[in-house]
């Protein structure tokens, strides 16, 4: 065989190679599942502005061929990176982030009808871990609206300690 030949059959073989691996993935990333869900909608760029007229941004993308979705949120110096993804070890949607505070955020995330339920756990630098479930929902093509409430003893408070309405940005 000459060498041209071998060459050949190399670069095929390494073709068909991820060609099957693409064909194998698996099809339930976490963009599929958000699309086949409707909720493709949050992706894009989002600003709100809270009751003390702070201003918070939050930038979700797809990434990784729509296996991770990374999140990017400001609110005034306060910056936070998180990362959502499907894990098929554990059949749900997990989501981590840390900010420039140094808090850690676990949780994951569960479609419920409407609305994308995240259950969170805060640690801040001293170790102190604060839990929190979040509802985020579509109002409109243009916004949506995040609620928070604090978790104690694995119970949700009554009222909410934070709402906000997003509007996407143009």
């Amino acid at each position: 065989m000459t060498k041209g030949k071998s060459c050949l059959l190399l670069t095929l073989a390494i073709i068909l190679s991820l060609t099957i691996t693409a064909i194998a993935a698996e099809p339930n990333n976490v963009g599929n599942i958000l699309k086949e869900n409707g909720f493709d909608w949050i992706f894009g760029k989002w600003t709100a502005i809270t009751d003390a007229n702070q201003k918070i941004e939050a930038e979700f993308e797809l990434e990784a061929d729509g296996y991770a979705i990374s999140i990017e949120a400001k609110a005034g110096s306060n910056e936070n990176v998180g990362l959502v993804y499907y894990s098929p070890a554990k059949k749900t949607i997990l989501y981590t982030a840390v900010d420039s505070t140094g808090r850690i955020f676990d949780g994951h995330w569960e479609i419920k009808g409407d609305k994308f339920v995240i259950n969170l756990e805060q640690t801040k630098p001293d170790g102190l871990i604060t839990r929190y479930v979040r509802y985020i929902s579509k109002v409109d093509a243009d916004t949506m609206k995040s609620i928070t409430y604090s978790v104690v003893d694995g119970n949700r408070s009554e009222e909410p300690i934070g709402t906000l309405e997003f509007k996407r940005d143009k």
